[in-house]
């Protein structure tokens, strides 16, 4: 039985797990219980036959918005020789235990020992059905056959050297109660290695509850104590949940904690994904005594920067999480939630109610604090990056839209003396490699938490695995689809390089005549110009449900269809070009409006017209000189726009072209501006705003690409 799909619940007593070694494999044996998949004999058909590629979408039904089908896995048909169907992840292991598998005519049904089932159709060649859970759908599935053998994308491994062993049995403490400084009781989920130590604490404090077997056996069988902790408000913690407050203070007290445990060394790393790895940052800022390092990965950037602003446009694709949060012990299913509506309602203050989901106090604290003000501040990790004293293995992906790991790598890197720190960066997304579009070869996959181990090894055990001496920063470089070790971010070979938006002034949509060269506007160029009216927005292509808001979807067919998007094509690239690196955007515009959003998209065109993201930069025109100094704008009166079009690292093939989009609303991602100069997330009233983008001699809009020498 893999720990990965155990499914194991403690409610009140501990429970040992023992590590047996046979030969390179471990065998997981549960003291008292051998658990065994209901494998029972039946019949499968001869139609079922051969490997098939596994895709889903969430939502038992289509939602009006933008729909994204993934590929999560394979599956395997032998026939009527059922007990030998499987059903694995791309990266090879079990997906899914099937114990019953029959056919109907042309209805297939599957039963999963995890409780799902799959009611579907057969032909010869696709399967298309949904995903049941307690007999409710919730997701649609196809299995489509493979024409070439199968190929599972095992993981690369990126840093060589010998790891800690599996070679502890553990025992798990599933609730074990800390007491904040405040008297807020905060829970745990504890697995210790059974033995002498001293051990290092690995710890995480997460909103997504703390029972987890799997990271329990993970690092307690390899010699640490493991803890993870819901944070106030959720699972078995009682006190209020707030993404951001409280964070700070806790994992100070967290930290403290832990480190006192019967058994521990003294010694805490931090771990986390997403909010929790933002939540390892916190308490590094808080600098309590006995944390050691930290090792967040895809860790949320600042406040103001993601989540719940994006560089300080509310994006009201937070909603999904307030309603995945919702209910205090345990996480919701969000694939029936309408957020399609949530997204297009007005004011955006009521999304979360009207989405059917709770409005908690700190959601309204955001509408009071629509610029960055004494609140922001206290709650930002980029402002206070001077107070991390310890060690940070920071990993992302170039498609992770929670931007914190390059943005606090930065930040650190300028300080007069930081500590030890790495960025890895990979190709996936916010939630792997399996979200982004796009086969990125045999290294693409790696573990993160093989990289924590190895990371923790030398700061809580002491073992001197070289983890310090190595070069800084991994990167996987996507086209070429290799990893490069840096020694700076940015690059010192980076060439900055300028591409200058062209047109005769139609560059509405792909039939139109804007261009894209690194030659600089030379006459008088006359402006495009483009009704933004926030009644029908330009959208941006997302499924919310995902929990992704950063991906290489293909946006052609948007550029091919709406008048409100400027677009700006290069000419095919005659070389390979390299662009690696931190990307700004410079824009000169006009509107006749009080206030209003621009936006900046740069993509990738493949030869065959596929136009697929590579990142976008915002500016809310209010927030033009800062976003502490909200500034209503002069009707007809042209401003430049210095934007942040974040980083990437790609390579382009010969015969692909650049292209930049221009528009003034990418929903939902970014909220729309009611171009009234009022509040853009309490009003309901918007007027339509006449937009014009300059590109003459004198106002020559461009990006600035960091391109890197490939010779």
């Amino acid at each position: 039985m893999s720990v990965h799909d155990a499914n194991i619940h403690f409610p009140t007593r501990r429970w040992r797990i023992t590590r047996r070694l046979e030969g390179s494999a471990g065998a997981l044996v549960l003291a008292g219980a051998l658990l065994i998949g209901a494998c029972g004999p039946s019949t499968a058909p001869d139609a079922l036959s051969g490997d098939w590629d596994y895709y889903r979408m969430l939502g038992a039904e289509p939602n009006g918005g933008f729909e994204a089908k993934r590929r999560f896995g394979f599956v395997h048909f032998e026939g009527a020789d059922a007990p030998r169907a499987w059903f694995h992840r791309r990266a090879g292991g079990e997906l899914e235990r099937i114990e019953r598998l029959s056919l109907d005519g042309d209805s297939l049904f599957m039963d999963f020992a995890s409780g799902r089932s799959i009611r579907a159709r057969v032909t010869s060649d696709t399967i298309a059905g949904r995903i049941y859970q307690d007999g409710t759908p919730i997701q649609r599935m196809w299995f489509v056959r493979r024409t070439t053998p199968l190929a599972y994308e095992p993981y690369y491994p990126l840093w060589a050297g010998a790891d800690s062993d599996s070679t502890y049995a553990i025992e798990i403490d599933p609730a074990l109660p800390m007491q904040a400084r405040d008297g807020t009781t905060l829970m745990n989920f504890v697995g210790r290695p059974v033995g002498e130590g001293p051990f290092g604490v690995v710890m995480e404090r997460t909103p997504y509850l703390r029972i987890d077997t799997a990271n329990a056996v993970f690092w307690a069988s390899r010699g640490f104590i493991y803890v993870k902790q819901d944070v106030r408000g959720r699972g078995g913690s009682d006190g209020r949940l707030d993404m951001n407050a409280f964070q700070e203070q806790d994992g100070y007290d967290a930290v403290e904690w832990a480190s006192a445990l019967p058994g521990s060394n003294g010694k805490v790393g931090m771990i986390g994904r997403s909010n929790p790895g933002l939540y390892a940052w916190y308490a590094a800022i808080a600098a309590p005594p006995h944390l050691t390092a930290i090792a967040p990965v895809v860790a949320t950037a600042d406040p103001t920067r993601l989540v719940p602003y994006i560089d300080m446009i509310f994006s009201p694709t937070i909603v999904p999480w307030l309603c995945y949060t919702a209910v205090k012990e345990t996480l919701s299913d969000m694939s029936n939630v309408p957020l399609v509506e949530a997204f297009n309602h007005l004011p955006v203050i009521d999304a979360a109610e009207y989405a059917g989901c709770p409005r908690p106090q700190f959601w309204d604290d955001w509408f009071d604090h629509p610029s960055l003000d004494a609140y922001w501040r206290e709650l930002s990790i980029e402002a206070r990056l001077s107070r991390v004293q310890v060690p940070v293995l920071g990993i992302a992906g170039w498609y992770d839209d929670a931007r914190g790991n390059v943005r606090n790598f930065t930040g650190m890197d300028t300080l007069p003396d930081p500590p030890f720190q790495r960025m890895v960066m990979d190709p996936g997304a916010h939630k792997g490699i399996d979200y982004v579009n796009g086969d990125f070869g045999p290294q693409a996959r790696i573990d993160h938490r093989a990289l924590q181990l190895r990371w923790f090894d030398h700061y809580l055990k002491g073992v001197d695995n070289g983890v310090d001496g190595e070069a800084p920063i991994d990167l996987f470089i996507m086209g070429d689809n290799v990893w490069r070790q840096e020694r700076e971010w940015p690059l010192a070979r980076t060439q900055y390089t300028n591409f200058y938006l062209h047109s005769g002034g139609g560059a509405n949509g792909t039939g139109g005549d804007g261009s894209l060269s690194a030659v600089a506007p030379s006459g008088q160029e006359p402006a495009d110009t483009f009704t933004y009216d926030p009644g029908s927005p330009t959208p941006y292509l997302v499924d919310a449900r995902e929990l992704e808001l950063g991906l290489n979807e293909d946006y052609s067919d948007i550029h091919a269809t709406r008048s409100d998007v400027l677009v700006f094509t290069s000419d095919p690239l005659e070389d390979e070009m390299e662009i690696t690196g931190p990307m700004t955007a410079t824009l000169w515009a006009a509107t006749d409006a009080v206030d209003t959003d621009w936006f900046v998209m740069l993509l990738n065109v493949h030869p065959d017209g596929t136009a697929e993201r590579i990142q976008e930069a915002a500016a809310r025109a209010r927030f033009r000189n800062g976003f502490d100094q909200p500034s209503l704008l002069e009707p007809g009166t042209v401003y430049r726009y210095d934007m942040d079009l974040w980083f990437t690292g790609i390579v382009l093939p010969p015969g692909h072209r650049l292209r930049v989009a221009v528009s003034s609303a990418l929903l939902p991602k970014y909220d729309r501006n009611l171009n009234t100069g009022g509040d853009n997330e309490r009003d309901t009233a918007f007027v339509s705003a006449r937009q014009r983008v300059l590109h003459d001699a004198e106002h020559p809009s461009h990006v600035t690409l960091p391109l890197i020498p490939r010779r």
